[in-house]
């Protein structure tokens, strides 16, 4: 998970890695803690933007 500035205090300690060859380091996110996967997924609803549709070719 990329790591943004409002995720610094919940993953605190949290493992971080590279996900792909060439990649910035992110957070390691354990899908098994439902109580942060949880708490991190109500952090980041509010700041992730909505993809704009894309124009249909004619």
């Amino acid at each position: 998970m990329k790591i943004l500035p409002c995720l610094d205090d919940l993953m605190v300690g949290v493992e971080k890695s590279l996900p792909y060859n060439g990649a910035k380091e992110h957070y390691i996110l354990d899908i098994d803690n439902a109580k942060l996967a949880q708490a991190v997924i109500a952090i980041l609803e509010p700041v992730t933007a909505v993809p704009k549709p894309r124009k249909k070719k004619q």
